[in-house]
């Protein structure tokens, strides 16, 4: 550990996904106190009982965190998402990163204040991904809606009071990408296209999304109360279309006017069919 670093006890919150690769990366650096912050949810044996998905996932996860022992990090658990409960595991903490999935972003307005009670100086919220924009054609919150809450929260509550942010966009995830939620159906080289497709979509591959943040956690005077904006690579939908159909036009190639989109959207949100982000994600 580096003895003149200021901000050397970081805190993860999350072992999967994203959480792992942050976790080894900056374990790996040989310079960081690195803390990993885990949810006993579905590690409870009530649960394990249920069925035996989450027994595997039970078992997978008490794997990563032999691994992660195993490597240098500390482990603390929480049971339920409290800002009690943060506060409690981000003692003597200076910076903490979200790696929580979507369904858990809301989490992390009690992850702030319990990071505000705890003195931390430095939070990362778990963006890694596209940014959120309104739309005013759909008549509730999009999907992506509270990840604004939490960007907003940062800044309006959470930096008067002395707790900085940076937030990271960088595109769609390569390796969690299900090609179905941008319209590709790869086994039969066919694809819907919404409009034209001619806005440019940013891509970025785990791998350097992990680099990225190892990066910046260790710069901190550099990146605090700044948004990041990273991609590998950047196409347009018809050209990735063009490579997976092998070919621009014909047979393979649905193509679906933006109002249509919506209103399908719109149907099966209000249903809360999980079909629906295959078509937000488009527009």
């Amino acid at each position: 550990m580096d003895p003149s670093c200021a901000f050397d006890r970081v805190a993860v919150v999350g072992t999967g996904g994203y959480g792992w690769h942050f976790l080894c990366a900056l374990l790996a650096t040989k310079r960081l106190h690195v803390r990993a912050v885990t949810s006993t949810t579905d590690t409870q044996s009530s649960l394990i009982k249920q069925s035996g998905l989450v027994k595997q996932k039970h078992t997978d996860k008490q794997k990563r965190i032999a691994k992660l022992r195993e490597l240098g990090a500390e482990i603390v658990e929480y049971d339920d998402p409290t800002s009690e409960a943060f506060a409690a595991a981000f003692s003597d903490i200076h910076t903490v990163v979200s790696a929580v999935g979507l369904s858990g972003v809301t989490s992390q307005i009690a992850m702030i204040d319990g990071a505000l009670a705890a003195g931390v100086r430095w939070f990362i919220p778990s963006e890694y991904g596209v940014a959120h924009y309104a739309s005013t054609w759909m008549p509730f919150p999009s999907p992506l809606a509270p990840k604004t809450d939490v960007d907003r929260y940062l800044r309006d509550h959470a930096m008067p009071r002395g707790l900085a942010h940076t937030v990271i966009y960088t595109g769609m995830a390569l390796d969690y990408l299900d090609p179905a939620s941008i319209g590709l159906k790869l086994a039969s080289r066919s694809a819907t296209l919404v409009g034209r497709g001619g806005t440019p979509v940013s891509f970025t591959p785990a791998h350097n999304v992990v680099q990225l943040v190892c990066d910046i956690v260790q710069r901190p005077h550099e990146m605090m109360n700044r948004t990041i904006r990273f991609a590998s690579s950047t196409a347009k939908m018809r050209e990735l279309i063009k490579v997976a159909t092998n070919g621009e036009h014909g047979e393979r190639v649905k193509i679906v006017c933006v109002d249509e989109a919506k209103a399908k959207f719109c149907e099966l949100a209000k249903h809360q069919d999980p079909r629906a982000f295959q078509i937000y994600s488009r527009l």
